[in-house]
């Protein structure tokens, strides 16, 4: 008889930890359930563990055992082809189910029918198991206007319907299935969380969530991916505007600075100009020196802004509403959205600017920032003195929930409509995280060593903040 739910659980190297995913999806309060393991490609004691582990329950349960290590996204739709269930989720082999897990999420399908996916909140532990906070995740439809923190990729119960119908996992990615998964999905149905904490989330050395370079640059390929897929945004005008106030009185010619052996504005330039999805760069300068400096790149737009934009009172969206009215009355050039690059952030990439105008598109939000993650244990005043922003960090537990992020000022990307509103981020906001240590600002002499000592170890093994990715030099 055809299950309700098909739980798949995928194992590499994790032999130390399979046993307890396997028995948590025998102890579940709900019966109607298939189990299949995938192993793969492991080379620990993971095959002899998952094999001792299954023989009473061997008729409920199907073993696959992969050659060699093909990948997470293999591995997953190697289950939507074998699961038999109607609703099919992953266990990752380090995780465990709360014992109510699949009687709450196929319950809920049950229920809604008009929902794709739900997804629950979850437990923190550490390698030993030891709770260390729980995840509350933000109510989809009150506390979630913008959906663009997506379902954990492990643990998110799926109509298998909805999952043949995207195409299933793309194999060009190498982390953040979710990701992926969770574009496809939201772009055609509806989407839904429960309250409940369903499973425990283990928190260890080799949690490939660990290897924050490898995620950004994932989603970064992701959101590439699910624009050309769906074929979003074609025919829009990107326009990149890169303001050049160089007659500051405390760094006077910044613009032109060498650092690292370069003019500073050069790496904003050499990033604008490897965007793919730039049609036109615009650099709006108060200063005749950067006018021609920039003239020796033909590509570019110059243009002479009035000094007046160059106060200290003037606000940013003064001096994008103007060169956007150059561009528009002048250049006869009207475009669709703009994306701000700051000189004193050099060490934003191509990919970073194309993400942010990626994210516009995809989310339907007003604006893109980009930001850093700051894990640092925050305060303000309240009633006990100072209180944590983040309680959870007292603990070194670092809860999404309680995430605080960082405007690095490197990119802004808002549609043009935007410009002519009471601010320069309008209602809804969206994000393209980079790393800290490429969210350097110059603004003094410490900060121009930090970025003097990043640019000196690019070149030191063969790339340019341009020719590099957040997994390392191209």
């Amino acid at each position: 008889m055809r299950p309700k739910v098909s739980v798949y659980i995928t194992c590499h190297n994790y032999g130390a930890y399979v046993v307890q995913a396997i028995q948590s999806v025998y102890d579940q309060i709900f019966s109607d359930w298939e189990l299949l393991i995938i192993d793969d490609g492991s080379t620990d004691d993971s095959r002899e563990k998952i094999e001792s582990a299954t023989v009473e329950k061997h008729d409920r349960v199907r073993l696959f055992f992969n050659d060699r290590p093909r990948g997470l996204p293999f591995c997953a739709n190697l289950a939507i082809s074998e699961a038999h269930g109607e609703y099919l989720i992953r266990l990752d082999a380090d995780d465990w189910f709360d014992e109510s897990a699949l009687l709450t999420m196929s319950g809920f399908l049950e229920k809604n029918t008009d929902k794709a996916l739900v997804y629950p909140n979850y437990t923190y532990v550490d390698a030993n198991g030891f709770h260390l906070g729980v995840e509350n995740r933000k109510k989809i439809g009150t506390e979630a206007k913008v959906l663009d923190l997506p379902a954990h990729g492990a643990c998110t119960m799926v109509r298998k319907r909805v999952l043949k119908a995207i195409g299933g996992y793309s194999t060009q990615y190498n982390a953040q299935d979710g990701h992926e998964m969770w574009l496809n999905v939201i772009d055609r149905y509806e989407v839904a969380n429960v309250t409940t904490p369903l499973f425990y989330y283990r928190q260890h050395a080799s949690s490939l969530t660990k290897d924050n370079s490898k995620v950004l640059t994932a989603r970064q390929k992701i959101k590439r991916g699910a624009r050309k897929k769906e074929n979003k945004g074609v025919g829009i005008k990107v326009v990149g505007v890169i303001p050049a106030k160089n007659t500051y009185k405390e760094t006077p010619n910044i613009c032109l600075e060498p650092i690292a052996g370069r003019p500073l504005i050069d790496y904003t330039l050499d990033a604008a100009l490897g965007s793919e999805l730039l049609d036109e760069v615009l650099v709006a300068t108060d200063d005749d020196a950067v006018m021609d400096h920039c003239r020796s790149h033909e590509s570019l737009i110059v243009y002479r802004r009035p000094m007046s934009l160059s106060q200290s009172h003037v606000k940013q969206l003064e001096v994008i509403s103007d060169a956007v009215e150059y561009l528009e009355e002048d250049e006869k050039i009207f475009p669709d959205a703009i994306v701000l690059l700051n000189v004193h952030c050099p060490l934003k990439l191509p990919s970073d600017i194309d993400e942010a105008v990626d994210t516009l598109v995809l989310y339907g939000v007003d604006s893109v920032v980009s930001i850093y993650e700051d894990q640092e244990l925050h305060f303000r005043h309240g009633h006990r003195g100072i209180e944590p922003l983040n309680e959870s960090a007292l603990n070194q537990v670092y809860l999404e929930r309680e995430s605080l992020f960082v405007d690095n000022g490197a990119i802004k990307a808002i549609w043009r409509d935007i410009v002519s509103g009471p601010n320069l981020f309008g209602r809804t906001y969206g994000h393209v995280a980079m790393p800290m240590e490429r969210s350097i600002i110059y603004r003094d002499s410490y900060t121009k060593w930090l970025l003097e000592e990043r640019l000196n170890y690019l070149k030191t093994v063969g790339a340019t903040p341009s020719t590099v990715t957040d997994d390392g030099p191209k």
